[in-house]
């Protein structure tokens, strides 16, 4: 018996599938990889995987993860060759490894980094690099609105110094710019990406056009999960 944690990416049109999807996902390639996956016990047996902080929907990554416990001894490049055989190329494995670490691997997600692209007839980088720096030293308050269980709208207010990082923009073209990213993903939550670019539209110029890519999900000391 082993466990596996393993670096997958998702792209293209499945960006747009929820992260239970994903679960799901994962757990029927595994089914139809034939590979010989661990399940709890009890009246409800379930796939003993794990996952990373959830990706938020319609963004594309290339550094999600999963583990999962295996019931047979098989090589991590094995593993991911017959994962891979019978996933979509819109969402393969990129490495495997074995894993012995007794924290969850969402408790380990403490930073999720990304490559934002942009694109504005009014792009100013003078605004949007003061902008960035505001957002990190004294931090720009918004308000986030959702619904409890209740089904009732509750407001809470976000502080982005509280859940960014880092911030880096670079100018591609007269139109163009690109945005080095690092938030915080902790238990209460994470910004959103759209909700710093909406920021931007508001306090800047407005954004005609934009691109996320998730890069990878990191550890408390700024290191790659795998």
């Amino acid at each position: 018996m082993c466990k596996i944690i393993s670096k997958y990416s998702k792209t293209g049109n499945l960006k747009y599938i929820s992260h239970l999807d994903v679960l799901r996902f994962i757990q029927r390639a595994v089914k139809r990889a034939g590979i010989n996956a661990k399940y709890s016990e009890g009246f409800n047996p379930h796939m003993k995987t794990s996952f990373g902080f959830p990706l938020s929907l319609g963004t594309e990554s290339i550094g999600e993860y999963f583990e999962l416990e295996l019931n047979e001894d098989i090589s991590p490049e094995e593993f991911a060759e017959r994962m891979n055989s019978v996933m979509p190329k819109e969402m393969q494995i990129i490495k495997s490894c074995y894993t012995d670490e007794p924290q969850s691997l969402m408790a380990r997600c403490a930073y999720a980094q990304y490559i934002i692209g942009i694109e504005s007839e009014n792009l100013d980088m003078d605004k949007l690099n003061a902008l960035l720096k505001e957002m990190l030293e004294t931090g720009v308050v918004y308000n986030r609105q959702k619904k409890n269980k209740k089904n009732k709208i509750v407001t809470k207010e976000i502080n982005t110094k509280d859940y960014i990082s880092y911030l880096k923009a670079d100018k591609n073209n007269e139109m163009k710019a690109t945005i080095q990213a690092v938030f915080l993903t902790t238990e209460t939550g994470s910004m959103k990406v759209d909700e710093f670019l909406k920021l931007i539209s508001e306090r800047a110029f407005n954004i005609d056009y934009h691109t996320i890519m998730k890069i990878d999900a990191l550890d408390k000391d700024m290191k790659t999960i795998l």
